[in-house]
C-alpha cells in the first residue's frame, strides 16, 4: 500500500515543525530551565488554550467535514458563506471572551497557584499578555481551516514554521531579556505568522458577507452549532482533565510542571503533525466517500489512513521510546536534577507508547465526523476524557506523574475501539490487534535501541552515544518500514486489516 503523496507533503511540513519544536525545545531547557517562572508559564497557557480550545474547539474540528458537505450537497458558493458565517461567530465571539477573560482569568492565579511557590504574580502577569490570543487563535484557525478547504494545505504550514524560527531566533538572540517577556514574545510572533498568508481570505469573507442575507446567514450559524454542540461535552471533559494535570503536577513542587510540560511538548507536537493531517486531508476524504447506502468506499478509504498514520507513528515513536533516556541531558546539560531527569526519560517512554492510543483515537472520532455521526464521537470523547481524569485521580497517589500519559493511553484506546465498532463492528479486534503489534514494535525496537546505549561504555561521551543510539533506532525503524510495506500488501478489500 503505498503512501497517499500529499499525505507525506503534510506531513513533510509538518515534521519541519516538529524539528522546529525541538530546537524550541532546546533553547527553552536551556534559557528557562526547570523553574519557577516557566512553571508559571506552562500554567497560565494551558489555562487560556484550555477556554480557547473549550469554546471554539467544537467548531474548528467540524468545519472542513461541514465544509466539504456542503459543497457536495449544495455547491461551492453556499459552502463559501458557510465558512464566511462561521468566521464571523468565532472572530467576534473571540473578542468578547479576550475581554471577559481579562477580566475573570486573573483572579484563578490567586486561588490556585501555590503562594509558598513564589509564581502567583508570574502566573498573573501572563494570563493579562495572553488574552488577546484568544482573538488571533481564531483568526488563525479559520485561515487555515479555508484554506485547507481549498486544498491548500502548505501555505498555513509553512508560515507557521518561519514565524516559529523567527521566535526561535527572538530568543537565542535576547537571552538576558526577562523571561516573561520571551516568552510572550515569541509565543506572539509565532501566533501572527500564519495570517500573512491569508491576506486574500478576509475580503472574501467581506465579499461573501455582503452577499449574504439574514435567513442564509442564520441557517449556516444554527448548522454550525448544532452539528458542533455534541462535541463540547468532551472537549469540556478534555480541557478540564488537562486543568487537572497541570494543577497535580504544580503541587508537587517547584520544577515538576516544567519536566511534565517538556514531556507534553514532544506528545502534543507529534499529535500535531498528525491531528494537522487528518483535519485537512483525511476528513474532507472520508466525507466524499461516506455513502450511507454503501460504506465499502468509506471502509477502504479509512483502512488506507489507518495505515498510513500507524506505519509513520511506529516509526517515529521508535525513537522517541529508544533515544528517551539522552533526551534530558541534550536538553539541560547539568542544569537538571537526577530525579528530574528520569522523570522526564519515564515520561517520554510512556508518551512513545500512549500516542498510539491518541492517533487511533483521532482517526476513529475523524471518521464518525466525515460520518456525520457526531453525536456518537462526542459521547465517546467526553467518556474518554473522564475516564483520563479519574483513571489520574486514582492513580497519581500511586505512580505520581506517570498517571497521566498512562491514563491517556487505557483510555483513548478504548475510546478508540468503540469508535471503530459503532462503525463496523467485526472490525474492532482486528484495530486493536494491529495496534498491539505497533506498540510490541516500539516496546522491542526502542528497548534494544536503549540496550546498545547501556553496552556502550561508561566513557563515552553524551554526543557519541546519542549518535550510535540514533543509528541503531534508524536501522531498526527501517526494517519495520519493510514490515509494514509487507503488511499494507496483504490488505485487500474494504476492511481495516492493516
Amino acid at each position: 500500500m503505498k503512501l497517499q503523496l500529499n499525505f507525506i507533503g503534510l506531513l513533510g511540513a509538518r515534521g519541519a515543525k516538529l524539528t522546529l519544536g525541538l530546537a524550541t525545545m532546546f533553547a527553552y531547557a536551556r534559557i528557562f530551565g526547570v523553574s519557577a517562572t516557566y512553571d508559571a508559564w506552562v500554567w497560565a497557557l494551558g489555562l487560556v488554550n484550555a477556554l480557547s480550545m473549550l469554546l471554539f474547539g467544537p467548531i474548528t474540528e467540524t468545519i472542513r467535514a461541514s465544509y466539504a458537505s456542503i459543497d457536495q450537497r449544495d455547491g461551492r458558493l453556499a459552502a463559501e458563506q458557510y465558512i464566511a458565517t462561521v468566521a464571523v461567530l468565532m472572530i467576534g465571539s473571540a473578542i468578547g471572551v479576550c475581554i471577559v477573560s481579562m477580566l475573570v482569568l486573573p483572579l484563578a492565579a490567586t486561588q490556585f497557584v501555590p503562594r509558598q511557590s513564589g509564581q502567583g504574580p508570574s502566573a498573573t502577569f501572563f494570563l493579562y499578555a495572553l488574552g488577546p490570543s484568544l482573538i488571533l487563535s481564531q483568526m488563525v484557525a479559520i485561515l487555515t481551516a479555508h484554506l485547507n478547504c481549498r486544498s491548500r494545505v502548505y501555505a498555513p504550514e509553512v508560515a507557521g514554521i518561519l514565524g516559529g524560527c523567527v521566535g526561535l531566533v527572538f530568543i537565542v538572540v535576547f537571552p538576558r531579556l526577562p523571561a516573561a517577556w520571551l516568552l510572550i514574545g515569541s509565543y506572539y510572533i509565532g501566533l501572527l505568522a500564519p495570517l500573512a498568508v491569508g491576506a486574500s481570505f478576509w475580503p472574501e469573507v467581506i465579499r461573501a458577507l455582503s452577499h449574504l442575507e439574514w435567513p442564509i446567514f442564520r441557517h449556516h450559524a444554527r448548522e454550525a452549532l448544532i452539528f458542533s454542540l455534541p462535541l463540547l461535552l468532551p472537549y469540556g471533559f478534555g480541557q478540564l482533565g488537562g486543568i487537572v494535570e497541570r494543577q497535580y503536577a504544580l503541587l508537587a513542587g517547584t520544577g515538576a510542571l516544567s519536566v511534565l510540560s517538556y514531556a507534553f511538548f514532544a506528545r502534543n507536537t507529534v499529535q500535531a503533525v498528525f491531528t494537522a493531517a487528518l483535519s485537512a486531508l483525511a476528513v474532507p476524504a472520508l466525507a466524499r466517500s461516506w455513502n450511507t447506502h454503501d460504506t465499502a468506499p468509506f471502509r477502504t478509504t479509512l483502512a488506507h489512513w489507518l495505515h498510513q498514520c500507524l506505519m509513520l507513528a511506529t516509526v517515529g515513536m521508535i525513537f522517541l521510546f529508544g533515544l528517551a533516556n539522552v533526551v534530558p541531558p541534550l536538553l539541560f546539560g547539568k542544569a537538571i536534577t537526577a530525579d528530574h531527569q528520569i522523570l522526564l526519560a519515564q515520561l517520554l517512554r510512556f508518551y512513545a507508547v500512549a500516542i498510539v492510543a491518541v492517533i487511533l483515537y483521532l482517526l476513529g472520532g475523524s471518521a464518525l465526523l466525515a460520518a456525520r455521526r457526531g453525536k456518537t464521537y462526542a459521547t465517546l470523547g467526553a467518556a474518554a476524557s473522564l475516564a483520563s481524569l479519574l483513571l489520574l485521580v486514582l492513580l497519581f497517589p500511586l505512580i505520581g506523574i506517570a498517571a497521566i500519559p498512562i491514563g491517556v493511553a487505557i483510555s483513548h484506546m478504548l475510546a478508540a475501539m468503540l469508535m471503530f465498532r459503532s462503525i463496523d463492528r467485526a472490525e474492532m479486534w482486528r484495530v486493536l490487534g494491529n495496534a498491539a503489534l505497533r506498540i510490541a514494535a516500539i516496546l522491542v525496537g526502542g528497548s534494544v535501541v536503549q540496550a546498545v546505549g547501556y553496552a556502550l561504555p561508561m566513557a563515552s561521551g553524551l554526543v557519541l552515544r546519542t549518535t550510535i543510539m540514533g543509528m541503531a533506532a534508524l536501522l531498526i525503524a527501517g526494517a519495520w518500514w519493510l514490515v509494514e510495506h509487507q503488511l499494507g500488501r496483504k490488505a485487500a478489500g474494504p476492511t481495516f486489516a492493516v
